[in-house]
């Protein structure tokens, strides 16, 4: 079985079945790197799973680039603004680099879930799980320094220090480029 697969059946206690049909209800789609999935300011309400890349949420702020959050393979993610009350997203979210999705419309979903309890109860479980990273994320930005939040992002997404531009890491922690590679060395250092 697929990596994304495995691990989208584990966060969100689903059967192979059941990720066979949202397969089955999903189209795949294709993104290149740097391409836009969710414009601010547009209305999107498909989710989307990963079934490979690396993806990011993002917003401005002093007119800089302000990265959230990162999903990777075998996560889903949407615009909670779109898919919840089909209002234009307050942020951006972005392909790192070339992405196969699968992409389910809002519409699509209800439907599956009025007609399963099962799937009543994923939803529930996406919108939970959303919650979850949300906090999570409020907690780390306001109690963690950017130490401590790039040890969190190797330990959760090692897939994302490895795999994407550093500028986009430097941005979700909150520092300098420059501070990014002092903090780089000075755990490399501790691990040797």
């Amino acid at each position: 079985m697929e990596n994304w697969k495995k691990k989208l059946m584990a966060k969100h206690a689903l059967t192979e079945e059941d990720v066979e049909l949202l397969t089955n209800i999903g189209e795949t789609r294709l993104f290149s790197a740097g391409e836009q999935v969710v414009r601010m300011g547009e209305v999107n309400d498909h989710i989307y799973i990963l079934r490979s890349g690396i993806w990011r949420e993002y917003c401005f702020r002093d007119g800089e680039e302000a990265t959230m959050w990162f999903s990777v393979a075998g996560e889903i993610t949407f615009s909670v603004w779109g898919y919840v009350s089909r209002q234009p997203s307050l942020l951006f979210i972005e392909s790192v680099v070339e992405s196969e999705v699968l992409c389910i419309s809002r519409q699509v979903l209800l439907d599956l879930f009025e007609s399963s309890l099962r799937f009543a109860n994923l939803g529930r479980r996406i919108v939970e799980n959303f919650a979850l990273l949300y906090e999570r994320w409020h907690m780390q930005i306001w109690r963690q320094n950017a130490l401590d939040r790039y040890l969190c992002l190797l330990e959760e997404y090692p897939e994302v220090v490895q795999q994407i531009p550093l500028k986009y890491v430097a941005s979700y922690l909150g520092v300098t480029i420059q501070s990014l590679s002092r903090l780089r060395a000075s755990v490399a250092k501790t691990t040797q």
